[in-house]
């Protein structure tokens, strides 16, 4: 998979998960499918499930606040609005 950091590389990492049985038969023949082994697939669905979380350089200067009244929500929304 590709990244929009160029200085990400992969890093092998062991882990133990539990799945249903159902689960575990469907990844076994996607695998099987794709000619690739339980552990490849279990990777690109991981990586194709956070790929779009990767933080944009233009939202490292938005703060959240740990609380917000109605009001505020909705005065906030109506200046979007008219930017």
């Amino acid at each position: 998979m590709k990244s929009i950091n160029s200085q990400n590389e992969y890093v092998p990492l062991r882990i133990n998960i539990s799945l249903r049985r159902d689960t575990l038969r469907l990844i076994s023949e996607m695998a099987n499918d794709m000619g690739i082994s339980i552990d490849e697939v279990l990777s690109v669905l991981t990586e194709d499930s956070v790929i779009d979380l990767e933080i944009d350089e233009d939202l490292k200067g938005v703060s959240i606040p740990s609380s917000c009244s109605l009001e505020d929500l909705k005065d906030i929304i109506q200046r979007r609005k008219l930017s």
